[in-house]
Parts: structure tokens; C-alpha cells; sequence
């Protein structure tokens, strides 16, 4: 945009908008349009039955009565899965006719050299953003509106047209005036998403995060646990934002501060997380919580970003994507992106300025891609910087000075040589310079002199001739010769975000107290995916999930905080020796003995179990936290799995919740007052007969 001003001296963009798009098809429309693009009889056939006004029809309830059958001529079904590739099709003749009539530039005039054979017009559904020459096209658009209304019943939305000059000239002309216009300093937005002239996006981004954090006050209040306010965040905070993330690279500050928002959200406020913040983040297969991350995302992106310029054109926006990061290095000698490993200073300054490929190229560095040497070739490997380690055997030290490797550079000189003006892949040599030269200030810009027999492409490198052989000109990879995680293309957001989420928060299992010590990785991954089965509750999830970390609030944690008298038990007769700590809390007190005592014996007699087979006390505080897997292992039916999980889930809250409210009154008014063990169990066994569907009026999924 910033360079169109000499181009398109009075142009412009335009953003067109349907008035009810779907609603407006004509039937009659639909078939006249599919039958121009040549679709066979039998596909015409199913959309007659579908749209057909003879057979199509609806009655209405007024005042609980049905009305008379009523004929629908236009509309498309909204939710329905067919509705839009059918909206796609039959506003195609509207776009083709904006190229036809003089009214929109061709691509090709706006992005010489672009990809013609796969991008025709920039649209979304209705949305469509369109290039004028000039105020002289508005009255052919105008025509074209009015032709289009009385073909097929749709009418543009002028109210929603709006406009972003491209050149000084274009507010000359009366008729433009009379447009909504985008003044300075404002954006201009299609499908959600900000555009600026001069590339300043701060305020956009601002907005964005305002829209977070504003949403995140909305249930700051709401009494959720951890996991709830996870729950929320996901499908009603980052899914308002998630398609305007997809469109390009927010800033690092937008990042940050987005994700701090949203972690004092689950915790309740900044100062007080009771465990680190990046298990909020974690994947909850892997222990943590399972918000998902902004940053994930970004990084995701832009993979996905630097894939399309490394050489995968299944993007459309791929050459955009390349010209793009070009243009920043464009007084490079020889521009690849392969070379983010041994980039120059002159370049780093560039992408530290440059939020897009800045982020990109951390990206590529910190998930270096890999590359399958048996797929390439000689001038594919002369791309490649030489220290990406997927180029060599598991294990093997691929690092080396860069001097050393200077040295050896009559080595290369022995292998290779190349007439000045044919590639330069030999930097800065001078004319007449031949094999046995012997120059060290002489550098070579891929230097592959040390490769040795660790190079799993060695086979490739040519061997000393007895004369010079000429370097080949080098290729970027074919896409097929490299990928991320192991995964096949298309690389989708969510699986890069899943095996992102894993590099930036690896397995963090020495903060987690409660595994038995041996608990293999498989048992480790087993308990997690236990624990969030949909027959817990999301309290009780959080309930266990801090047992597990030992951050429970016991009276000791309390204490510590400030907000206990003391850190003893008060189950315990108060007495000094007796510090609540976490296994005391829920296992080593008399009191919770007692109380596991009698939930094994209420879940045994559900499980036709008789007490002489399996003595309760027999039961670990291990076995206890890891959801009873010695139990489970008697019966493998779903059913008795789900009583097992029942009783832990619904055993733990009980049992905070009891000790929770003693604490809570004696620290009001100095009363301990701990429920009879039989009433506790009483309410233990009415909530586990009521999940587990012993009572009329239980939910059938339950049982």
C-alpha cells in the first residue's frame, strides 16, 4: 500500500458487502449458475430437490396454530453445510463481472507476476475487497448493482462500502467524497481483520487486547474453579480472536501482555498463583491446564509463514508470502531464507524490526525443520546451511568454528569452481583464482569442508577431480524434503500448536509430588488423561489437580501466607506436633483415615465386593491419589471404571470441603466444630448414588 501512491495516483480499495447474502439467493439463480459452470444433471438434480419452490415450503406457527404451506423462492439454509460452497459458486459471475465491466483491476495489474491460475479476486463469502483506477469506476459499480439486484435478488450494502485511497487524487472527485472513508490513523478491515497504509498496527492490537480483557472481566466474578475458567477462556475468549491471530503476526508486546491477562483470569488476580504460570498453559495430557496459548499460536503461524517461503507452494499466498521477506533483504547478493542460520548483522537488525518475519525467524530457529537427506539433491544440499542437525546421524556433533573451517577452504577450492558472475557461490574470490590457491581470507557462504562421515548426504558431494568441477547452481528444497514434528502438509494450526506447546513447555514432572516413585512415562500420561474423563466435575478435577502439585491450601500453606493463626491440625486435638501439611491434610490425619475407610466400603458394596476379599486398609495413600488402579484392574467394564473415578472424585472435594469450612470457622470464631465422620459419609454416599445413577431421575449418560 505504501508504494501505490505513484501507481495509482487517484486508485483505491474498496470493500463490498452483500445486504443479507444468503437469505437474497434466487432458486431460479442457483440453477441457471451451476448449469453455465457445466456441473453434471445428477449434481443438478440433488439441488432441485433441495431448492426447488414446487417442492420446497414452510409453515409458520402463529399463536400455536401452523399456517398454510409457504413457498420459498430464495435463501440458503443457514448452519447449512452446503449453503456455502453454493453462496461461493453463485457469487462468482458478481466477481467475474467487476474484472469484465472495467470497474475492479485485474490482479495481475496490481501484483505483476502474481498467481494467476489460483487467486482470481480477493473475497470471503460476501466480503470482497476490490481495486479502482479511479472515482470513474463507481457509476459502472453502481450499474453493475442495480443488474445484479434484478438477476438474482442480491443488493450490495452501501451502508457497509467502504473506502482506502490509494492516492491523493481520489478525494478530489465529488462522487467519492460522498463514501464512508478511512481517515488517517484509521484501519481498514475485512473479515475481522485491520489493514493500515503506513503499516502501524499498534492501535488494532490494542483493541484486540482491550476485547480479552474485557470479556475476562465479564466472569472475573462468576465463582469458577481453574479448570471452569480455562473452559471459559477457550471457547468464549480466544475463539473471538482466534481468525484475526490466523491473518498475520501480532506484536511481542500484544503476546505477552495478552497472555498475562488471561492467566491472572484463571488464578483470580496477578499475585496469586499457587503454581508456576506456564503449567496454565500446559497441554493437560501433560499435567497442566490446558488454556491454549497465544503464543503457541503465533509461533504456529509462523511455521506455517516460513514454510510457504522455504519452498512449499501449496499456499496461494506463498509468492506474496516470499516477495515479501525478499523485499526486507533485497540488498542481499543472494536471498534464501535457508539462511536464518549465519544471517548477517546488517540483516538481524531487519527482522528485530520487523514484527512478521522477525517472529518467523525465531520461529525457524527454534523449530529447526527437518530434512530428509535421502530426498535431495546436490544443488538442494548447497542451499542448506550446514549445521542443521537433521543433515546428520543421531547424535553426532555437527557444530565447528567458523575459522577452522576458513582454513580449509582450498579443501572446497579442490572440489569446486565457478566463472565470476554465475551464482557466486564462491564469495569474494578473484579473477584467475584456481585449485591450489591457497588464500585463507577466502570464505566460502556454505562452508561443507567438515562434514566428514557424520553427513548423512555425503554421497552427494562430489569427489576431487583432477580438475576443477563447476558448482551447480543451488535450489531451494522441494517441500518434500523437509517438514516439522514428522507431520505431512497441509500443516494444519492445530496440530503445529499441540507439538509447539510440547517444545515450549516440555514434560515438567519433577514439580509433580504425588507420582509413586517408578511411575513410567505411559502410567504418568494414563493419570492424566484419568483425571480429566468427563465423569469428574471441573472442582473436582482442580481438587486433585493440586494434590497432585502440593499446593492444597492446607493450614501450614495458609500459615505461611498469613492467613492462619497456626499451621496445626485442628482434627487433630490442635496440638503443637501436628503440622497440616498436604499428606496429613487428605491421608495421615485420623480423621481422613477413617473417612477413606468408610468411602472404600460404600464403593466395595457397589462393586459386590465383600470386605473379606479386599480390606480397605489395605489401600495406599499412592493407590488412593492415582484413582484406585489396583481396584479398577478387578473389572474392566466402563461401569465399574466410572464408580472407581466417581469415588476418588467425589472423595477428595468432600473431604477439602469439610476441612476447608472447619478452617474457615475456627479462623472466624475460634470454634472448631469437625462433622461427625457418619454425617460426612452419609453425604459422600447421596452424592455417589446420584452420579452414578441409583436414583430416578438421573441423566442416562450417567449410568
Amino acid at each position: 500500500m505504501m508504494n501505490s501512491t505513484d501507481v495509482f495516483p487517484e486508485g483505491a480499495l474498496l470493500s463490498l458487502d452483500q445486504q443479507s447474502a444468503y437469505d437474497r439467493v434466487d432458486h431460479a439463480w442457483i440453477f441457471e449458475v451451476f448449469e453455465a459452470f457445466g456441473f453434471g444433471e445428477r449434481f443438478i438434480s440433488l439441488l432441485r430437490a433441495l431448492y426447488d419452490p414446487e417442492t420446497l415450503g414452510v409453515r409458520y406457527l402463529v399463536n400455536g396454530f401452523p399456517t398454510d404451506l409457504v413457498r420459498l423462492l430464495c435463501g440458503l439454509g443457514q448452519g447449512d453445510p452446503l449453503s456455502c460452497p453454493v453462496w461461493n459458486i453463485t457469487f462468482q459471475p458478481f466477481l467475474d463481472a467487476l474484472v469484465r465491466r472495467g470497474i475492479a483491476l485485474d490482479l495481475q495489474k496490481v501484483w505483476p507476476g502474481g498467481p494467476r491460475a489460483q487467486l482470481t479476486h480477493l473475497a470471503f463469502a460476501d466480503d470482497a475487497v476490490v481495486v479502482v483506477e479511479s472515482p470513474a469506476a463507481l457509476s459502472k459499480l453502481q450499474t453493475l448493482s442495480q443488474t445484479w439486484y434484478e438477476a438474482t435478488n442480491g443488493k450490495t450494502n452501501t451502508d457497509k462500502t467502504l473506502v482506502l485511497p490509494l492516492g491523493p487524487n481520489w478525494l478530489r472527485d465529488e462522487t467519492a467524497q460522498a463514501l464512508p472513508t478511512v481517515q488517517e490513523g484509521e484501519s481498514f478491515k475485512w473479515c475481522g481483520y485491520a489493514f493500515f497504509r503506513h503499516g502501524d498496527s499498534k492501535l488494532f492490537w490494542t483493541h484486540v487486547l482491550d476485547r480479552i480483557k474485557a470479556k475476562a472481566r465479564a466472569a472475573r466474578d462468576r465463582t469458577l474453579s481453574p479448570s471452569g475458567k480455562v473452559f471459559y477462556a477457550n471457547a468464549h475468549i480466544i475463539s473471538t480472536v482466534l481468525h484475526v491471530l490466523s491473518f498475520d503476526i501480532p506484536p511481542q508486546w500484544f503476546i505477552k501482555a495478552a497472555e498475562t491477562a488471561l492467566t491472572d483470569f484463571v488464578w483470580g488476580g496477578a499475585g496469586r498463583n499457587t503454581v508456576a504460570r506456564d503449567f496454565v498453559f500446559q497441554a493437560r495430557e501433560d499435567g497442566g491446564l490446558g488454556l491454549i496459548s497465544i503464543g503457541d499460536i503465533v509461533h504456529s503461524v509462523a511455521l506455517r509463514f516460513w514454510d510457504a517461503v522455504a519452498g512449499s507452494d501449496e499456499a496461494i499466498w506463498a509468492p506474496l508470502a516470499r516477495e515479501s521477506w525478499r523485499s526486507l533483504v533485497a540488498a542481499t547478493r543472494d536471498f534464501s531464507p535457508w539462511g536464518f542460520f549465519s544471517s548477517t548483522a546488517r540483516v538481524e537488525k531487519l527482522y528485530r524490526d520487523s514484527t512478521r518475519w522477525g517472529a518467523v525467524v525465531a520461529a525457524a530457529r527454534v523449530t529447526v525443520p527437518t530434512i530428509k537427506s535421502e530426498l535431495l539433491t546436490l544443488p538442494e544440499l548447497l542451499s542448506l546451511p550446514p549445521r542443521l542437525p537433521s543433515l546428520y546421524a543421531e547424535g553426532a556433533q555437527h557444530a565447528y568454528d567458523d575459522a577452522d573451517a576458513v582454513a580449509k577452504f582450498a579443501q572446497i577450492a579442490d572440489l569446486y569452481w565457478r566463472d565470476e558472475g554465475k551464482g557466486w557461490a564462491l564469495v569474494g574470490h578473484r579473477r584467475g583464482f584456481w585449485q591450489h590457491s591457497k588464500e585463507p581470507a577466502l570464505q566460502h557462504e556454505h562452508v561443507w569442508s567438515r562434514v566428514g562421515q557424520l553427513l548423512k548426504a555425503k554421497a552427494l558431494l562430489p569427489k576431487t577431480a583432477l580438475r576443477p568441477a563447476r558448482i551447480p547452481l543451488k535450489e531451494a528444497p522441494r517441500p518434500r524434503c523437509f517438514n516439522f514434528f514428522g507431520l505431512s502438509r497441509p500443516f494444519t494450526i492445530r496440530k503445529l500448536r499441540r507439538l509447539v506447546n510440547k517444545v515450549r513447555f516440555p514434560g515438567r514432572e519433577d514439580r509433580v509430588k504425588r507420582f509413586p516413585d517408578g511411575t513410567s512415562q505411559s502410567d504418568r500420561k494414563r493419570f492424566w488423561r484419568w483425571l480429566h474423563d468427563r465423569f469428574a466435575s471441573a472442582v473436582e478435577q482442580d481438587t486433585h489437580w493440586r494434590l497432585m502439585y502440593d499446593v492444597t491450601p492446607t493450614r501450614k500453606r495458609q500459615h505461611t501466607q498469613g492467613h492462619a493463626s497456626s499451621p496445626t491440625c485442628l482434627f487433630c486435638g490442635n496440638d503443637a506436633a501436628v503440622i497440616e501439611t498436604v499428606s496429613h491434610y487428605f491421608f495421615e490425619c485420623a480423621y481422613s483415615t477413617s473417612f477413606w475407610g468408610g468411602v472404600l466400603r460404600i464403593l466395595l458394596d457397589k462393586l459386590g465386593i465383600e470386605d473379606t476379599d479386599v480390606d480397605p486398609s489395605t489401600f495406599t495413600p499412592e493407590q488412593l491419589t492415582m484413582g484406585l488402579p489396583l481396584l479398577r484392574g478387578r473389572g474392566r467394564t466402563t461401569s465399574k471404571w466410572m464408580w472407581v473415578r466417581l469415588a476418588c472424585a467425589i472423595g477428595f472435594q468432600r473431604l477439602h470441603l469439610l476441612r476447608w469450612r472447619v478452617h474457615q470457622r475456627f479462623e472466624l470464631d475460634s470454634v472448631v466444630a469437625p462433622p461427625s465422620l457418619p454425617s460426612a459419609l452419609r453425604a459422600f454416599e447421596r452424592d455417589f448414588l446420584s452420579r452414578a445413577g441409583f436414583v430416578p431421575g438421573v441423566r442416562d449418560w450417567e449410568v
